[in-house]
């Protein structure tokens, strides 16, 4: 094979790989070191015996080094894109916690404020029930002006309140439900492992469960267990009522549940309860020490 058509053929077979290059951001510090391959490819090619005297080899030398440039272009291209899709899902990711903060507090106030009134029409003391309803009014409101701050300043925490404790699940959930004549059962376990941010999924998850049972249940009986079973807490929330319909649907309350659950790395169902009623169990995991 002569000298001229190994030339010939060469530039032709290296022609060939740039159009399998992909656009693939690799930092600042690796792009000069395109510019610079190309740079010495180049000098190794007319360094070559004979290979300056082929015209046809500037050309392939020009075609590569615009291959590299182009690859460089579209890689700072992807960078920007990458960055603005980073900053599109940190934004949709505020607005997701800021929507489900606001449906679990606001409903589950507004829920109480409600159910308080229609009871106080017949109670004996209609004086309690104002007094529950005011104290409802004034934790939404602060509450409200909380998540207010966070929209006019999205770096501000979405934290409605202080970090809540699992005490807060009998006294600040289930007594409304009691005041309102459910009789409530409640079993905690002291230590079921789960971190202030488990906590708070856990408590946010039983807010949403009893506002339902509240609205929706018609129940004259509810339950809410929280225990650890190996390397994860179950909570369960039950009721006696009417039942979930039988094609359930996910609503904004479910579909926070489940979104809560899931960042955790765990799960969510509902199920109709053997004997009438509904069941919510979510799985969470238990903090790493």
């Amino acid at each position: 094979m002569s000298r001229s058509s190994w030339v010939w053929r060469r530039p032709l077979s290296c022609s060939s790989r740039p159009a399998r290059i992909r656009p693939v951001d690799r930092g600042w510090a690796g792009r000069p070191g395109l510019a610079g391959a190309a740079g010495a490819l180049t000098v190794a090619l007319l360094n070559h015996r004979g290979l300056y005297e082929q015209p046809f080899v500037f050309v392939a030398a020009g075609y590569l080094l615009a291959v590299l440039m182009r690859s460089w272009s579209r890689g700072n291209a992807l960078s920007r894109e990458t960055a603005e899709l980073r900053d599109q899902a940190a934004w949709l990711a505020q607005r997701t916690n800021l929507a489900r903060e606001l449906h679990d507090v606001v409903g589950h106030h507004v829920t109480a404020m409600v159910v308080q009134a229609e009871a106080g029409q017949f109670s004996s003391d209609p004086a309690v029930a104002l007094r529950t309803i005011a104290n409802s009014g004034r934790t939404a409101l602060r509450e409200l002006d909380t998540l207010v701050v966070h929209l006019r300043n999205p770096d501000a925490p979405v934290a409605v309140s202080a970090p809540p404790r699992l005490s807060d699940i009998d006294e600040l959930l289930a007594e409304p439900l009691r005041q309102q004549g459910v009789a409530v059962h409640v079993r905690l376990d002291a230590e079921p492992g789960l971190d202030e941010v488990g906590v708070l999924a856990a408590y946010r998850i039983v807010q949403e469960a009893v506002t339902n049972i509240a609205r929706h249940a018609n129940a004259t009986t509810a339950w809410v267990e929280l225990i650890r079973v190996g390397d994860h807490a179950r909570l369960r929330v039950s009721d006696d009522g009417i039942g979930p319909p039988r094609a359930v649907t996910r609503g904004s309350g479910l579909l926070g549940i489940e979104e809560r659950a899931r960042a955790l790395g765990g799960s969510s169902h509902v199920n109709r309860r053997p004997g009438g009623g509904t069941v919510l169990e979510a799985v969470l995991p238990v903090a790493r020490p």
